[in-house]
Formats: C-alpha cells, structure tokens, sequence
C-alpha cells in the first residue's frame, strides 16, 4: 500500500476525537495528496457525489503484538469486550474506515 494522501483536522492528539466522523457535524478536515497524487484527473467526477469512503491508517497505534479482549472506555474501561466487537484502534491491521461528506469551495 502507499500513502497518497493524509488527513488533517483540528485534533492534536487522539484524545477527543469523535469515534464517528459524522458526530459533530461542525468538524471539518482537509485532505492532502502526496505530490505525486496531486493530479486533477484523479478527482476528476467526485463532484457528482456528496460523500466519499476514506481508508486510513492509525498511525500513532502501530504495535508488535495485539489482544482479542479490550476494555472499551465507554463501558468505563471496567467491561472487557472482544476487539472486533467495538471500535478499538488496537487490531490486528492499524486501518480505519470513515464516510465523510464533501465540502466544495
């Protein structure tokens, strides 16, 4: 895989963020190519569409081994549940997955 672009928002650190990017309808966040991938004909026909899909990777979260069990904070980090069951970061594959919609100026 190669990283073609990356995703900046008002967020410094982990803490804080939505755990869905539809929560706060006021957070906005800009999406910058890799000089290589800054080619208009790429985007060419998205503005026929008012979402778009965005695969991504937990950067800060890379590790060398993971649980099945996680104890999730919104069961107050006191209930163990199964990795796949909620929406830790901590997985076997750093990746993420995020509908947004598409502000055009």
């Amino acid at each position: 895989m190669h990283i073609i672009a990356h995703i900046h928002t008002d967020f410094v650190t982990k803490f804080g963020i939505p755990r869905q990017s539809g929560l706060i309808e006021s957070l906005e966040g800009k999406i910058i190519f890799e000089p290589e991938y800054r080619n208009s004909a790429a985007v060419r026909g998205l503005d026929g569409f008012s979402h778009i899909w965005l695969i991504w990777k937990f950067y800060e979260i890379d590790r060398e081994t993971w649980s099945p069990m996680v104890r999730p904070p919104r069961l107050g980090g006191t209930q163990k549940m199964g990795v796949f069951g909620t929406r830790s970061p901590f997985r076997p594959n750093p990746i993420g997955l995020s509908a947004v919609s598409i502000l055009y100026r």
